[in-house]
């Protein structure tokens, strides 16, 4: 079975909805005119407030990884396999991942701006890390760099941490999403001597002379465990029409996912990344949404005769099976409505 994945839809925003109405999914619609719905998942009461997104939802019940309760996945562990770094953890240490990231301070709050926005070289990245990893290892953590925005750490505090990815904590006063409780404070203690390090950094003071945002934090996230013998049963698709990740551990994931991959997996995802695509200018975003899905729904159907599309937004997951053909006449799937209803 193929599947397609739109990630990330800011359903809940009354600009989309009315950029969805008035511009529309022309190219997709037409390919999903008789779709059905084969799933979605329950409304859940704090849909704004969960920690996972809903397309982190759908992903790890895809891969079979976690129940649908869950507040974690092991983003961290698939990354990292994807990384070559698989082998540099034991696998009974609990692993996170950490983004260098720019906590922006607002009149009365702290929010995070996209790390994809820092453009963090090679070089920089690395002499931060540098400055950071003996607070680590005098703590007893071990950190390991894989690339700008992907680094990895493991300590036996972060068996009991929860956390929020990028794409949930994105643009949002960190207060609500940044790891708490008593589990959380050697990350939080941690964290305060990296920031006050990296406060006067040459890399931090040459960033801000060009203009340009310092790092002043780093985003933990992707901390849960990795089920013994586990292999996907789900594949990567073949590069296409579909947009790519934009957060990297996300991107690395996908590929961990792959790498892991039974020999008999059948199934194969597309990712969609709606959240990256609208975040420019949103009506090139939706067209390029349209552009990408129905590239991915072509491409899908050549293959198979049916496919899955599954819709994530801020508060639900939708899937609906798209088909060739054989389909009820009387069916009209209007997919702009179902895109403004997740």
């Amino acid at each position: 079975m193929q599947h397609i994945l739109i990630a990330d839809l800011p359903a809940s925003s009354p600009g989309f909805v009315e950029l969805l109405a008035r511009e529309g999914l022309p190219a997709s619609a037409a390919l999903c005119r008789a779709a059905r719905q084969a799933e979605q998942e329950p409304l859940r009461d704090d849909a704004q407030a969960a920690w996972l997104t809903p397309a982190e939802r759908w992903l790890a019940r895809a891969l079979r990884l976690q129940r649908d309760d869950a507040e974690q996945a092991p983003w961290a562990r698939l990354a990292a396999m994807a990384d070559g770094l698989g082998d540099a953890f034991d696998a009974s240490q609990p692993l996170g991942a950490l983004t260098p990231a720019h906590l922006l301070l607002g009149r009365d709050s702290l929010s995070l701006t996209d790390p994809a926005d820092l453009a963090l070289p090679d070089d920089e990245a690395r002499a931060l890390f540098d400055a950071a990893s003996g607070l680590f290892a005098d703590a007893g953590w071990t950190l390991r760099y894989a690339a700008p925005l992907r680094w990895y750490v493991a300590h036996p505090s972060l068996a009991e941490v929860v956390t929020a990815g990028v794409a949930r904590a994105r643009g949002r006063s960190v207060a609500a999403w940044m790891p708490a409780g008593p589990a959380a404070r050697p990350w939080r203690q941690l964290l305060t001597e990296v920031q006050m390090t990296w406060q006067h950094h040459p890399i931090n003071e040459a960033r801000l002379a060009r203009g340009e945002r310092d790092i002043n934090a780093l985003w933990l996230h992707g901390c849960g465990s990795l089920p013994a013998g586990w292999n996907s049963p789900m594949r990567l698709a073949e590069p296409g029409g579909a947009a790519p990740a934009r957060d990297a551990l996300v991107d690395a994931v996908l590929h961990g996912m792959a790498d892991a991959a039974r020999p008999d997996a059948a199934d194969a995802l597309h990712w969609i990344d709606a959240g990256a695509l609208l975040a420019g200018d949103p009506v090139i975003g939706l067209r390029t949404i349209d552009a990408a899905l129905s590239a991915a729904l072509q491409t899908a159907l050549a293959a198979e005769s049916r496919v899955r599309l599954t819709l994530a937004g801020d508060r639900l997951w939708r899937t609906l099976e798209v088909g060739r053909g054989g389909w009820a006449p009387w069916r009209r799937t209007r997919l702009t409505e179902l895109f403004a209803a997740v």
